[in-house]
């Protein structure tokens, strides 16, 4: 009998309460409904976008194979087919050798996106080779800083990127002697780093024979 009592007594409480501040939960209901229907129609729309995006991209990747300049209406896109449509043209215009616009959507690219610490890192080594490439094709230094900046994105934190990186910092400071011809022999910084990478226990073999291989092209050239 007694369980009975203290039943009803909690429904009489709880009746008491949803009268008493029926206004309030009806209020709070609507609420979380009109949030509910909110996010499904952000959702709706942002898969739509997402959609209408990647169809854009595939019909100008297969419909214009020679000219990819439509790819930058899809560029200032939020989602992975923009990132995808910068990479193309960074592709194109390196072929054309249009190397400024190219470094110009790398520093896009790696200043504006919240990307994870893999792909910027991937797209930082992309960036760092390109650009090397560019200052010995347009033969001059207009990249370098923008190189530094493109290595600072490399993260030292993952597997296999850490060799990557001092590579690429050696052949930073080689392009820097060859660009304003200089003497590597004299170099401090182009031999601290090769003894750094030489002797270091975390950097892989094939990146130290690779950098042992120009190290000994610059002394004896």
């Amino acid at each position: 009998m007694s369980e009975n009592n203290k039943d009803f007594n909690l429904f009489k409480k709880t009746q008491n309460f949803i009268l008493t501040n029926y206004k309030q939960l009806i209020i709070s209901l609507a609420f979380l409904l009109i949030l509910f229907v909110g996010f499904q129609v952000f959702n709706y729309f942002k898969i739509q976008a997402i959609k209408n995006t990647s169809t854009s991209f595939f019909n100008i990747i297969q419909e214009n194979q020679g000219d990819l300049s439509n790819l930058e209406n899809l560029i200032n896109d939020d989602n992975f087919f923009a990132i995808l449509s910068q990479l193309k043209l960074i592709q194109k215009n390196n072929e054309n050798k249009n190397f400024s616009y190219s470094n110009d959507i790398f520093k896009k690219l790696l200043s504006s996106s919240n990307l994870d610490d893999l792909y910027k890192s991937s797209i930082a080594v992309k960036a760092t080779y390109s650009m090397i490439n560019a200052s010995y094709e347009d033969k001059n230094n207009n990249y370098l800083n923008d190189i530094s900046f493109y290595l600072n994105n490399i993260s030292d934190d993952l597997d296999g990127y850490y060799s990557i990186k001092k590579e690429l910092e050696y052949l930073l400071i080689v392009t820097e002697i060859e660009l304003n011809k200089s003497e590597y022999k004299n170099n401090s910084r182009a031999l601290d780093k090769y003894n750094e990478i030489f002797n270091s226990e975390l950097i892989s073999t094939s990146i130290k024979e690779r950098v042992k291989k120009i190290h000994e092209f610059q002394l004896y050239k």
